[in-house]
């Protein structure tokens, strides 16, 4: 009996950044991945190989996922934008080597199981319009904790936290549940449409998937009325969500309002896990120290102040997807921001031009990269503030620091690769190295 031959060459989907294959199973689509007793090398290319069949199989599926999307939220347009991509093979690669060295991946199954993300999809909203100095005040004196309104002093405290005046530590504690029930109708200001379609689109899964009906809908007031109304007149495309996380860093505001996570909840009847914080002025461990690990999960919190509402989809073609909603100024900053957790988390999709930041972020010690973090989260918490229209200071990168870790310098280390890539990807087409 003939063996075959096992040749290994590496494919190139973008200019510049390479995976290892085995060319022989790509060519009759052999997707069996046996992970145990193989060399470095060998389960590189093995991994690589698992990579590139992922990557196709969501290219196949990626038009009708998007149009599952677009369905959704397109009547939206003119207070968001959506962007849909399928997860290219060196983010695949990367995470699927992630996925076997924590023992999560076994077979070719589970790894097309560990990209979760496989169809990325961002339903980006528009910012609101500036506030004045009239409208903030008014706005403070809304502000009601418990159904009672603030003190004379709180009000003081959350006027200075607003305008970006010094505070001492403890005053910024006190002050920040405060600014959380303040910014609640900002916040659902603008996210409230797509939460409204969020919940239609889980309902009617719920009502395909279960055999719930309007009535049974009424009867457990899942939704509201005019929700209820909305579910009777329109054709509403339903959506299979499994997990909801609603990120934010430790000192910034969520993508959904308290309570419209509650709605969500109240709509899903705790089939979807759904991960965020109360507003702190309603948990009872304020002030925020001392989080647990579980907590944390719990909570969605990021110690980079990485902030989006985050959704996992089982899309009705089977690939698996990921929904993002956040505002259009941090989604931007979240472009360049999480080069530093790629770069540490070893992924292998950063271009020559981040090398000397590379560099500098890897001589960060543990303590320096958790102080980096709180810059990071500034900057997130900064553009979130002018998403919702109020004044905003822009923190600086600390002294100690290189100045290419900033945000300005990131932001142009972005641009320039997305310039460089566009230009050296006008004539590219993917391909292998000639075998050796």
């Amino acid at each position: 009996m003939k063996v075959p031959q096992v040749i290994y060459r590496t494919f190139f989907s973008k200019p510049g950044i390479g995976v290892p294959v085995n060319f022989s199973k790509l060519r009759v689509n052999d997707t069996c991945l046996n992970i145990s007793g193989k060399t470095e090398n060998v389960l590189e290319a093995e991994l690589g190989t698992a990579a590139v069949q992922i990557a196709i199989d969501l290219m196949k599926k990626f038009e009708a996922a998007k149009q599952q999307v677009d369905n959704v939220f397109s009547k939206l347009r003119t207070v968001i934008d959506i962007q849909n991509r399928a997860k290219g093979v060196p983010s695949i690669h990367s995470k699927i080597v992630r996925g076997v060295k924590e023992g999560e991946i076994t077979s070719f199954e589970t790894a097309q199981n560990f990209v979760l993300d496989g169809i990325g999809s961002r339903v980006i909203s528009k910012s609101l319009n500036p506030m004045g100095k009239k409208e903030i005040a008014q706005m403070i004196d809304d502000v009601k904790i418990n159904n009672a309104p603030l003190t004379s002093d709180q009000k003081v405290l959350l006027q200075k936290y607003i305008y970006g005046q010094k505070l001492t530590p403890e005053q910024e504690i006190e002050a920040f549940p405060l600014f959380e029930k303040f910014a609640q109708p900002l916040i659902e200001k603008r996210s409230q449409p797509v939460v409204d379609n969020l919940l239609l689109s889980i309902t009617k899964s719920r009502m395909i998937k279960e055999g719930l009906t309007i009535e049974d809908i009424k009867a457990k007031g899942l939704l509201s009325d005019d929700l209820i109304n909305r579910l009777k007149k329109e054709n509403i495309e339903p959506m299979d969500i499994t997990l909801i996380n609603n990120y934010r860093g430790f000192n910034g505001l969520p993508e959904f309002s308290g309570r419209q996570i509650q709605a969500l909840r109240k709509a899903t009847e705790g089939k979807i896990v759904i991960h965020s914080r109360p507003d702190l002025a309603d948990y009872n461990r304020f002030p925020n120290t001392g989080y647990t690990k579980d907590e944390i999960k719990d909570f969605a919190l990021k110690a980079s102040g990485y902030r989006t509402a985050q959704a996992n989809i089982i899309h009705s073609n089977g690939a698996l997807g990921e929904l993002q909603f956040r505002g259009e100024l941090t989604n931007r900053f979240a472009e360049y921001e999480h080069i530093a957790y790629d770069m540490r988390e070893g992924k292998n999709t950063l271009g020559c031009l981040f090398d000397d930041f590379k560099e500098e972020i890897s001589k960060l010690s543990k303590d320096d990269y958790g102080e980096y973090n709180l810059y990071l989260e500034k900057c997130y918490n900064y553009y979130n503030r002018l998403e919702l229209g109020l004044p905003a200071v822009k923190p600086k990168l600390p002294e100690k620091f290189n100045q290419i870790l900033s945000d300005d310098s990131l932001r142009m280390l972005h641009d320039k690769n997305e310039i460089m890539l566009k230009e050296l990807g006008k004539d590219f087409q993917p391909y292998f190295t000639a075998v050796v």
